[in-house]
């Protein structure tokens, strides 16, 4: 087994330098073809994640979230963007194996005030090396979070330290925007890999006209079956069972007051 102690792997045989491959415990020698074993948990990793996303198509996938059915209404239209950038966000990702199950955690590698951030799903085989040929560092955040914190907070999870079989500090792309609707300012980020959008805090559609028709629905019905027995008393006499007529002037009751409940209903979700 070799050991790694940084970001490319001495081979045994030959002493060359190869590549720590993203995936995969086994790597052949690229200079006398050795198979080499590599305990990754010896090493932290960096890695980045491609972006697919132009900022052009990343505003595009803000602006559906925004037209979605927990948002307020047509703020997609109206929300103005005031700001926006892109960089590489850093997360510590840590692949545990217990009972040979293998199991990934994300942790924030800096502060960030969206905390969705660490369910970001990262694809098998989606991460590359990171090479400053390729990237500009200018775009990558710097992180503020100790691997061993980040180590020491999986553990207050309940995950054992002896169960990490994978360190790695992955960069995400993402394009951030900020907004403004109401006089006031949100921010929104959009995974540039997947189109995903994160967000803690978002203009929603107010819950005070549905609690308003929901009591007023349960009045209107409870109404109707009071006045539907009452009825039925009152007409049913000895010649006709007075509790299954009333029973039978609910149901037409109930369909009568339903009609203007989901029209009410219908003109809220429109205007909220």
């Amino acid at each position: 087994m070799q050991e790694l102690t940084q970001s490319r792997i001495v081979c045994p045989q030959c002493a060359g330098e190869n590549d720590i491959p993203p995936d995969g415990k086994f790597l052949e020698c690229q200079f006398c073809g050795s198979a080499i074993y590599i305990d990754k948990s010896k090493v932290v990793n960096r890695f980045v994640i491609a972006s697919n996303f132009n900022e052009e198509q990343a505003e595009g996938n803000l602006r559906r979230w925004m037209a979605g059915n927990f948002q307020v209404k047509d703020l997609d239209k109206l929300a103005a963007i005031s700001a926006k950038n892109f960089y590489y966000f850093p997360l510590w990702y840590f692949k545990t194996n217990d009972a040979g199950s293998d199991k990934i955690y994300l942790q924030p590698a800096t502060s960030t005030s969206v905390s969705e951030i660490k369910n970001v799903q990262i694809p098998a085989g989606s991460m590359k090396s990171f090479s400053k040929k390729e990237f500009d560092e200018k775009q990558f955040v710097q992180p503020d979070v100790l691997y061993d914190n980040a180590r020491n907070w999986l553990e207050q999870t309940g995950v054992s330290q002896d169960s990490i079989a994978e360190s790695n500090l992955v960069h995400i792309p993402f394009y951030q925007f900020y907004y403004t609707f109401g006089g006031k300012q949100y921010t929104a980020m959009v995974e540039a890999s997947s189109g995903m959008v994160y967000a803690n805090i978002w203009p929603a559609k107010s819950e005070v006209p549905f609690k308003i028709l929901f009591g007023l629905s349960i009045a209107t019905f409870l109404l109707v079956s009071i006045l539907s027995f009452v009825i039925g008393f009152a007409i049913g006499g000895r010649s006709y069972n007075p509790l299954l007529l009333g029973e039978i002037i609910k149901v037409f009751g109930y369909g009568a007051a339903a009609v203007p409940l989901i029209i009410l209903a219908y003109f809220i979700a429109k205007k909220v």
